[in-house]
């Protein structure tokens, strides 16, 4: 097959065909979740097995399907436009910053948490407080298990293909194009991560997503392979995935919602490894950058 399918686009058609291909996947996928919970109420399907299946039919229809089908139809290389490339080994310390920005993220939650509207948004407020606690009952039905198989599909449904998904519609596409029509990458990542973390409609947890979007935003700038941010993401939300389930077995007791919190000197030693890692990142990029400018 001859890439790309639609052989001339216009910026405005590029555009649409993204914004279409993304409605479609939405409106595909809650049609599916309807129709699961129909099905559901005839006893055939337990609770958690209509989750399962809305989270797995949303992840793909909405976040992998319509960026891969975007990059075949307007781009020669679509799996080289979207990042699908060689991982620099430098690069596997994106898993490091997972755990050394972690202290660095609680303190950012706490202070997130006191966060509050004017009283002139008080509805709004109160909308989104509760859209946050059913997400968050949602996100624990399907972490509360306690057998291997319940920890095998969670690690696929809510580390793997969230993490693959989002990244492909996050960094692959949306950050791509803002870098290239910002022509300042450090904009471009930074409007990439303010969106990722909205997206997600948790406002009193908006700054810790927004830092690791940024964390995920540069990895993918510095590495130019999409498989290094889908490997960070995919450790910080197993990290997540596997806590409950140790936690349910009774091989831990620890709460998963204050995980990361530590007291000042590891705060202290956690952000300056955070910054010592972003600096040998940069460096070890610019090193490869200049390299092939001289090459060239």
């Amino acid at each position: 097959m001859n890439f790309p399918l639609l052989k001339k686009s216009t910026l405005a058609e590029r555009i649409f065909i993204m914004a279409a291909l993304l409605v479609a996947g939405y409106i595909l996928s809650t049609v599916i979740s309807v129709i699961v919970m129909i099905v559901a109420k005839s006893n055939y399907m337990t609770e958690l097995s209509v989750l399962r299946i809305s989270q797995i039919s949303s992840q793909i229809l909405t976040f992998v399907m319509p960026p891969i089908l975007y990059a075949c139809i307007t781009k020669k290389q679509p799996m080289k436009y979207l990042g699908f490339n060689n991982i620099p080994l430098w690069s596997l310390l994106g898993v490091a910053l997972i755990f050394t920005v972690m202290p660095i993220n609680s303190v950012l939650a706490e202070w997130n948490s006191h966060i509050t509207l004017p009283a002139s948004m008080a509805k709004l407020d109160e909308i989104i407080k509760q859209l946050s606690e059913l997400m968050q009952e949602t996100l624990e039905k399907m972490v509360n298990v306690s057998d291997v198989s319940g920890l095998i599909i969670n690690l696929i449904m809510i580390a793997g293909l969230a993490a693959f998904g989002e990244e492909l519609l996050f960094r692959s596409t949306l950050q791509s194009f803002l870098v290239k029509k910002c022509k300042n990458a450090h904009i471009g990542i930074l409007i990439t991560s303010i969106i990722f973390s909205l997206i997600h409609f948790d406002i009193y947890g908006f700054l810790p997503r927004l830092v690791l979007g940024l964390i995920l935003g540069y990895m993918f700038y510095y590495s130019k392979s999409i498989w290094v941010p889908m490997t960070m993401h995919f450790v910080n939300n197993g990290t997540v995935v596997v806590l409950y389930y140790l936690n349910n077995i009774g091989a831990t007791n620890i709460d998963v919602d204050t995980f990361g919190e530590t007291a000042i000197l590891p705060l202290i030693l956690s952000i300056i490894a955070t910054v010592a890692i972003f600096w040998f990142v940069a460096r070890s990029h610019n090193k490869v950058f200049k390299t092939e400018n001289t090459e060239i």
